[in-house]
């Protein structure tokens, strides 16, 4: 924006004289500040992403929230996550006030009391968009054996080509409702023909229309006609677009090698394949024309290998232009301040006043708001750690730990990823090679990241300060049914989905649909608000925002689903399930339970029941009426006298007192599982609030609805 205004020698003195230069200054305006051209709605996300608003533009939506800043008073908004329209499938709101936006790959919940103003908005730029859009998306899996189709995941982008027209003498058709339709016969791509043809990653190819829906055009550049060295990253850079990088990366090598071939590139060069020496070959700046590193050669042979092993090793000068082929002028001046932060965080550069988190954070940030330099990023500090000669002892060791950092809250893209990962694997299983460890650790975080989407909430002073000493794990508490208390290692990318499976392990659960049966709750205002996480919620970030909010916050680990049968063998798993279905029995929330005065039947039910808690306790002396009436629901016991409930437990005590504790809770378990089918009303599923799908639950207290009978039901808590 000043260059657009000193070009056109606008200052406040002098207004715009022209229709043209107002119109390039609103146009600039409109793609260059994120959130100035758009709706802001109050909305709020999951916990964990601290999402404290939604704004809607006419290039997609982004997530806010409002941070502290240097200058203004009130704070600036912060932009968490952007998905442009041609990444929205459709808005749902399936839910008062609940938001659904439906993408390629995921799902996002959001919460807003304008959710309808918001639905409409979107949908009316989703509409608009997909007007003459030559892109559809695909909703649906198709893998055909014939080659002749085109092969597609869901999510994918397809570009609508003309169908192919019919050879001399024949007519293109299928059958359709039993009859024979010619594609002559019927409107262009009419709805009854059931075909399209279209190209995805430089292959064409027909495929079904109800596969697929049309989507806005995506936000690719316009791809070069003429192959060009660097051209590959230079769009995927622009547009994050791994799509872009493989079609304009084939259209630059032609066909592909196969393994084994001993045919060479353009570049006279057999490089290994998924090496960072064949991506820095692919993407990184030609190494003839930077001079600025100061590399010479001597000899011609080999000379370009040589440049780019040089170009992936480390220096103790900053770069003075990005790595990768960049020829946007601003993301070349991210990528020198980007080095220039690496540098100092190493120790290979002043500090300049900067704390290590200080320079983290700004490092971290910079990723995170601008998604095309996260590949950068990764290149820069892959170069640092290579061959590292700093004269500081530890900079290489910090070089590492960076990297581990990096790849805990930043994925790389697709293009780059089997390069980063092949490297990785070398370093961690190659024998004799210093750092294996911390080289396994960062592919782990890598391969969680891209899993689950990355941490989300900045590394504590204290937590950096940990990482940096190498301890990269701490002891959480998480609470089980009863006070049972769990001191579980959480790491720095350990997800709620890794303590399900971890408290399931030690209960010999192993199957995945049992995980599916678990959640974990996080539980604040002491015990007022209860919020289940999303399996994809960081436990390191949940920690972080809750330390801020209550620092008496708990963590439950519940079942919430009882599909799968009880099991009888593991003490923790029997233990874990009577405490939880114990207060629920006692509140008289089971069917078991009789809502009028009982038979005789029921009442020695009842009995044998209360006697089972009394062993569970490991009491072995006969139970008082003050007891006895702790162990019946109270709808029951007023029904008949203390001392006759005391004479019905009695008769069932020599009978118990045979029996271990565990052994009195399996009985116990069991008859409640005789008696209702499972520990709710028979042929009931409880009517827990729903868990959002790939992630994001909603914030605020859990109220449990109940069976979906009517009857109530406790809450997990």
């Amino acid at each position: 924006m000043k260059a657009l205004f000193a070009q056109n020698q606008l200052d406040t003195q002098r207004p715009l004289v022209t229709e043209s230069v107002k119109r390039a200054v609103v146009s600039t305006a409109r793609d260059s500040w994120e959130v100035y051209f758009s709706r802001l709605f109050p909305a709020t996300g999951s916990v964990g992403t601290g999402v404290q608003m939604l704004a809607v533009s006419h290039t997609g939506i982004k997530l806010l929230r409002m941070v502290k800043g240097s200058r203004e008073a009130g704070g600036q908004l912060r932009v968490l996550r952007t998905y442009s329209f041609a990444d929205i499938l459709f808005v749902a709101i399936p839910s008062q006030n609940m938001l659904e936006f439906n993408l390629a790959s995921e799902k996002v919940i959001l919460f807003s009391a304008r959710a309808h103003q918001v639905k409409t908005l979107v949908d009316d730029f989703i509409l608009e968009l997909k007007k003459d859009s030559d892109y559809v998306v695909a909703v649906r899996n198709f893998l055909p054996e014939d080659p002749a189709l085109l092969a597609f995941h869901k999510g994918d982008i397809i570009h609508l080509q003309p169908m192919e027209p019919p050879r001399m003498g024949y007519s293109a058709g299928c059958v359709v409702r039993k009859k024979v339709v010619y594609l002559e016969e019927l409107r262009r791509r009419g709805p009854d023909f059931g075909w399209r043809f279209g190209t995805i990653h430089g292959r064409v190819g027909r495929f079904p229309s109800e596969l697929v829906q049309p989507a806005a055009a995506p936000d690719f550049l316009q791809l070069p006609t003429e192959p060009g060295r660097g051209r590959a990253a230079a769009v995927a850079a622009a547009v994050a677009s791994t799509a872009a990088a493989r079609e304009v990366g084939r259209r630059r090598e032609g066909p592909p090698v196969r393994a084994g071939s001993t045919d060479r590139g353009e570049d006279g060069l057999a490089l290994p394949p998924y090496t960072m020496l064949e991506f820095a070959q692919k993407y990184f700046r030609d190494p003839q024309r930077r001079p600025q590193d100061g590399l010479r050669l001597k000899s011609k042979e080999g000379q370009e290998s040589r440049t780019l092993e040089d170009m992936l090793c480390f220096t103790k000068t900053p770069l003075q232009e990005s790595l990768i082929d960049l020829s946007d002028s601003s993301l070349n001046k991210m990528a020198t301040d980007m080095f220039l932060a690496v540098m100092r965080f190493m120790g290979d550069a002043p500090a300049k006043g900067q704390s290590e988190l200080d320079v983290l954070c700004a490092l971290l940030k910079l990723c995170g708001d601008h998604e095309v330099m996260r590949d950068e990023c990764y290149c820069q500090v892959v170069k640092q750690i290579t061959d590292n000669t700093s004269t500081k002892q530890d900079s290489c060791q910090r070089g590492w730990r960076l990297l581990y950092i990096v790849a805990a809250y930043h994925s790389c893209s697709e293009v780059l990823q089997p390069h980063l990962v092949r490297f990785l694997q070398d370093v961690s299983r190659t024998p004799g090679l210093p750092f294996q460890g911390i080289a396994k650790a960062c592919e782990q975080n890598l391969q969680k990241t891209l899993r689950f989407g990355g941490r989300l909430e900045l590394p504590s002073s204290m937590e950096l300060r940990a990482m940096l000493a190498g301890r990269s794990s701490k002891r959480q508490l998480f609470l089980l049914p009863g006070g049972l208390e769990r001191h579980l290692k959480i790491k720095t990318c350990t997800v709620a989905l890794d303590v399900v499976e971890e408290i399931c392990a030690e209960m010999a659960l192993t199957r995945p649909e049992a995980f599916d049966e678990y959640v974990i709750f996080v539980v604040t205002n002491r015990g007022q608000h209860v919020c289940p996480l999303s399996r994809r919620a960081y436990i390191l970030d949940v920690a972080s925002e809750m330390e801020h909010v209550d620092g008496g916050y708990m963590l439950w680990f519940r079942r919430v689903l009882w599909d799968q049968p009880l099991k009888f063998e593991n003490e923790l798993y029997v233990t874990m399930h009577y405490n939880q279905v114990l207060p629920d029995y006692l509140k008289g929330l089971f069917s078991s339970v009789p809502a009028s005065r009982p038979s005789e039947q029921q009442l020695q039910q009842v009995s044998k029941l209360a006697s089972l808690q009394h062993r569970a306790k490991g009491h072995l002396y006969l139970p008082s009426v003050r007891e006895v009436q702790e162990y019946i629901p109270a709808q029951l016991y007023c029904t008949t006298a203390g001392s006759a409930w005391l004479n019905l437990v009695s008769q069932h005590r020599q009978q118990t007192q045979a029996l271990s504790p565990h052994q009195a809770r399996t009985q116990f378990l069991e008859l409640q599982q005789c008696c209702c089918a499972g520990p709710l009303h028979p042929g009931c599923q409880p009517e827990w609030p729903k868990l959002p799908q790939h992630g994001d639950p909603w914030p605020g207290v859990v109220s449990c609805g109940g069976c979906a009978c009517g009857e109530p039901a406790q809450c997990p808590g």
